[in-house]
């Protein structure tokens, strides 16, 4: 498979932005497989845990009420409800002993004035407005019920009223909280034990009757008392609780608002781009596609839903179908990195984009692969600008080999004239000489576009003295270094330095060196260059030429594409240096045609420097380096 440079543009650097979607910190999290409701059970910010052991200990902070707000839905607060209840199992308990009692209730007062009292204090609870009393004034109502109930008690003791205490008493125990508690056994405690006074005085009962038995009202005041207090702490519990839902309700609100704005943002943020984005579950199934992606597919002629796994996807020949086991997402999960790499979407009888994909995979709370996310960017018209610019090249190049022949051929000519004055001769010399340059350069041109064997960079090799090569070169750059005040020093073994070379290649490598030591140097700055002779550990034998300046360096990202043809760093476009690019990529493969290596160190601001390093033994056969440029790879060669 075929991959693509990373080729400069907005879009590029907005990829690591786009894939940060999935690292927002936001409290919901739409996914299809979980549903769009949190858990309750998730923390919230600035929540501390709580065990609900410890809620009815809670206490009381502007932050954490210890009692809810009381509105007219909270349970207790309906008072005309609450004493409809009551009322109710009265009337049925009251039925129950007149139709199954022997005895005849005419003649009881007790009975028609605990009736009389349950009936009153039904209509109290139904006409007055008590949510607008303090609510203790509704304690009133249960009181006068334990009164009414005690009464009847009193005039059918068999009839078993006393049960019924249990309601006023959990009203007043769920209403006023610890004082409702002890204020409805203790009340109804002292009714039942002076019934029982009273009976053994010889007044009201006789002390034969269940009413009058200290047994009785003492179980019952037990009773009563266990009632009340359970009812209270469940009730504080379930108050507790209640709060802390409130707040957690209101918490969770507040968090799902944040979280559709943060969501909606995304989206927009998303829309906006320019390059597709693709997310994919584990299953390669589409869970998020933004407009890009749909405007892509409508380009394409296919529908919105089309899965990613059915996309037309070519790889850069244009020809072959990318298999099913090598899609990006696939070899992404597999733990292969994808990264603007080259393919070509759409059928070949119809619209055709070639696209660079990048993948990347995003983990879960637990570390665990949870989805992909795929960008998908247009660079159609990157590549057809490499093309063009290739065949401008091209063109170019043999436009211009045309006239450089015939200015070769003239020059030629007249310095055959015998009587021509040695000045002209001299000129014509110099004419001559730059014209063979001006013909090698077009000739690299061209082979610097060329894949073509003929038209590569050749190399003949024979016995050369590489200190004086560097030195002619230094004279010859001499002139224009000076112009900016550079001087040039040379250090060298006192020895000549030989090796097999090819004179007029690397004599090319040096000057182009030495060019770019005083282009991108300061003014008044300085330039050392060195020959010697160096014996590696190895035992093998090599010539170092090393060339530093003081200039402007390079950052460790400009030094990355420093060997691509036509690669100019971004810190010099748009300067008054000028340059074609192909200086260094053609001088590597030169120095590599004669089995060396090149290597730049720099840092921005303390100057370059360069090192070439040839073996002074015969080199291996001329062969043209398999560089991967952005030509090569653009036509997937």
């Amino acid at each position: 498979m075929t991959n693509v440079e990373r080729l400069e543009s907005p879009g590029s650097e907005a990829l690591d932005t786009a894939l940060l979607w999935s690292a927002l910190s936001i409290t919901v999290r739409t996914d299809p497989r979980r549903g769009n409701c949190p858990s309750l059970s998730q923390r919230f910010p600035g929540e501390k845990s709580v065990r609900w052991d410890t809620l009815p200990a809670m206490r009381a902070s502007r932050f954490r009420p210890r009692e809810p707000e009381r509105t007219a839905t909270s349970y207790g607060d309906s008072v005309f409800r609450s004493q409809a209840l009551l009322a109710g199992a009265v009337g049925l308990v009251v039925c129950i002993t007149v139709a199954l009692s022997p005895r005849n209730f005419d003649d009881s007062p007790p009975f028609f004035l605990g009736l009389t009292i349950v009936a009153w204090s039904t209509i109290a609870a139904a006409v007055i407005p008590w949510l607008r009393f303090p609510i203790p004034w509704q304690a009133v109502i249960p009181l006068l019920d334990i009164t009414a109930i005690v009464v009847l008690r009193l005039a059918a003791p068999e009839s078993g009223f006393e049960i019924l205490l249990i309601f006023p008493v959990i009203w007043l125990a769920t209403s006023l909280g610890p004082v409702g508690g002890l204020l409805g056994p203790l009340y109804a405690a002292a009714l039942l034990w002076g019934q029982v006074s009273l009976a053994h005085i010889g007044i009201g009962l006789a002390q034969n009757t269940p009413a009058a038995s200290p047994i009785a009202a003492a179980s019952l005041t037990v009773a009563l008392a266990f009632v009340s207090g359970v009812v209270g702490l469940t009730s504080r519990r379930v108050a507790s609780q209640r709060v802390l839902l409130r707040r957690q309700t209101s918490m969770l609100e507040k968090a799902l608002h944040r979280a559709r704005i943060q969501e909606a943002t995304v989206r927009e943020a998303f829309d906006a781009v320019e390059f597709a984005v693709i997310g994919l579950d584990l299953d390669g199934s589409t869970t998020t596609a933004n407009r890009a992606t749909r405007s892509l597919l409508a380009q394409l002629g296919l529908p919105e839903d089309t899965p990613w796994s059915r996309f037309p996807l070519y790889r850069a020949d244009k020809v072959t179908p990318v298999p099913a086991h090598e899609l990006p997402h696939l070899r992404t999960l597999a733990g292969e990195t994808v990264d603007h790499e080259t393919y070509v979407i759409g059928h070949r009888t119809g619209t055709r984009f070639t696209i660079s994909v990048s993948a990347r995979l995003l983990h879960d709370e637990t570390e665990g692969a949870d989805r992909v996310v795929l960008v998908l960017r247009d660079v159609s018209a990157e590549f057809r600008a490499i093309a063009d610019r290739d065949d401008l090249v091209t063109s170019m190049s043999h436009e211009l080999r045309t006239p450089l022949s015939s200015v070769l051929g003239y020059v030629d000519l007249a310095l055959e004239v015998d009587d021509l004055p040695d000045e002209a001769r001299a000129m014509l010399d110099i004419a001559l000489a730059n014209t063979q340059r001006l013909n090698s350069l077009v000739t690299d041109l061209l082979a610097a576009r060329s894949t073509s064997p003929e038209n590569s960079i050749r190399v003949v090799v024979e016995d050369c003295d590489i200190s004086m090569l560097v030195a002619e070169s230094i004279d010859a750059q001499r002139i224009i270094a000076s112009e900016r005040l550079i001087p040039i020093t040379l250090e060298a073994d006192q020895h000549p330095v030989h090796a097999p070379a090819d004179a007029f290649r690397l004599r090319q490598v040096v000057d182009n060196l030495l060019s770019n030591a005083i282009k991108y140097n300061r003014v008044g700055g300085r330039i050392t260059v060195s020959v010697h002779d160096v014996v590696r550990p190895s035992g093998s034998e090599n010539v170092e030429i090393r060339v530093t300046d003081t200039g402007r360096g390079m950052t460790m990202e400009e030094q990355q594409g420093l060997f691509e043809r036509f690669y100019r760093a971004e810190s010099v476009r748009g300067s008054t240096t000028h340059g074609t690019g192909l200086g260094l990529s053609i001088s590597r493969e030169i120095v590599v045609l004669h089995g060396g290596t090149i290597e730049v160190a720099s840092q921005p601001d303390h100057g370059t420097e360069v090192l070439v390093s040839l073996p002074k033994g015969r080199p291996p056969a001329p062969r043209r380096p398999a560089v991967p440029t952005q030509e090569a790879r653009a036509h997937g060669s």
